[in-house]
């Protein structure tokens, strides 16, 4: 039985890890998904025949692995060592001394420190996605509801409701009655992003399309939006 290789290549100046995988096949293929890049060959191809194949998709797979880096940032992963994002700083779980679960910011790339007690340990995924969901909820509804208050005021427009989403395709939407709902994973990347989707959907409250008008409010109140759209598309 073959196993997989770990191995490496130069691409474009940066070292890539990736796992060599040979199979009774006759392509080879490439895959990259949360743990990284996969390279699936037939069974006799040569290391200089797969790293020819790898230099010629250099900018493909460096792309994605990039893309996939931010990706993380809006799909946590509800496991104990995870790292947890919240307005671009990464978090952990621990406990305190009364065993109670909290999110401290990560200080090292190291993760939880490995005394942790037996019950931190025993947490099951649905416990820590119920208690990280709530801690997202809530950081969400108090930074964005300052951001939005902060937007109204330089737009001149009575504070809307502001509801959270979970919407799959979209960062926010805002309702012809005065409605903002915003994405709650956009708590999870930095401030400047966030700024950016409630200047966009609260400028909905003076021009209710996107034409050459409602482009020219969100300017007036955030100048970078270009810049914000590009990262925003990035993340996907």
């Amino acid at each position: 039985m073959l196993k997989n290789e770990a191995r490496s290549i130069t691409l474009t100046n940066r070292i890539i890890s990736y796992t060599l995988i040979r199979r009774n096949r006759k392509t080879v293929g490439l895959r990259i998904n949360r743990d990284g890049l996969t390279v699936r060959v037939p069974l006799q191809a040569t290391i200089s025949s797969i790293e020819r194949v790898l230099q010629s998709k250099a900018g493909w797979v460096i792309g994605n692995l990039d893309a996939w880096k931010e990706k993380k940032i809006i799909q946590p992963e509800w496991c104990l060592h995870s790292t947890f994002w919240l307005l671009g700083d990464p978090y952990r779980l621990t406990l305190t001394e009364s065993e109670k679960l909290r999110m401290v910011p990560q200080t090292n790339k190291a993760g939880p420190a490995q005394d942790m007690s037996s019950s931190l340990v025993a947490l099951t995924p649905d416990q820590i996605e119920q208690f990280v969901m709530a801690w997202y909820r809530k950081q969400a509804m108090m930074h964005m509801s300052e951001r939005v208050a902060f937007y109204a005021g330089k737009l001149g427009v009575p504070l809307p409701k502001l509801r959270l989403s979970s919407a799959r395709t979209r960062w926010g939407s805002c309702s012809s009655h005065g409605t903002v709902c915003l994405n709650w994973r956009l708590i999870q990347l930095p401030l400047a992003l966030v700024d950016y989707v409630v200047a966009h959907e609260l400028s909905h409250l003076v021009e209710m399309n996107h034409s050459a008008a409602f482009w020219k409010v969100v300017e007036r109140i955030y100048p970078d939006y270009r810049q914000a759209q590009m990262a925003l598309r990035k993340i996907g």
